[in-house]
């Protein structure tokens, strides 16, 4: 009978002088040299530590998405009472709600068309020459009516409501 032998440049792999027992384990316990196994620690570490960042970032990014939802929210509630409370405003400072309130409040009556007085204001100067004139001058009739004027012009009530009136007429024209 003939043997042949085997040749292990078929395979294509080389072959391993066999060690003893005690060679073997020194070097499979060994593994990486320790150069190798703190970059590869360091560079595990370095990965952990950038995934928390990552997701610490995230979890900012969600919360602020969250507090501007919100925020977008008691916008809308906020307009929605603004609006509400333009719409009272027109509706109280209408003339007809003024003359209801007057006359069945506060029990004022119409003007008869004979009795109505109209008010105009005096310019700066002509106000000036009447404080002049009526500390100067006595008995002058044109200086009695001009004086009766400026009283009248100077009444708190009728100047405070029509300051109110010109405030809401400019805030509708803005608003």
């Amino acid at each position: 009978m003939i043997v042949a032998r085997e040749k292990s440049e078929y395979y294509g792999l080389p072959e391993v002088p066999k060690q003893g027992r005690g060679a073997r384990r020194h070097s499979a316990a060994r593994g990486l040299p320790r150069k190798d196994q703190l970059a590869l620690t360091v560079f595990v570490l370095l990965s952990f530590c950038c995934c928390v960042v990552v997701a610490f970032y995230f979890a900012q990014v969600l919360i602020t998405g969250y507090r501007i939802n919100i925020a977008e929210r008691e916008l809308t509630r906020l307009r929605i009472e603004s609006n509400d409370l333009y719409a009272q405003v027109n509706q109280l400072t209408s003339l007809e709600n003024i003359e209801a309130i007057a006359v069945h409040k506060l029990g004022m009556v119409k003007p008869q068309n004979d009795r109505v007085v109209v008010v105009q204001e005096t310019s700066p100067i002509e106000k000036q020459t009447v404080a002049v004139n009526d500390g100067n001058t006595v008995g002058a009739g044109s200086n009695d009516a001009i004086s009766v004027q400026k009283q009248r012009g100077q009444n708190w009530l009728i100047r405070t409501f029509a300051d109110m009136v010109s405030m809401w007429e400019a805030s509708i024209k803005t608003g």
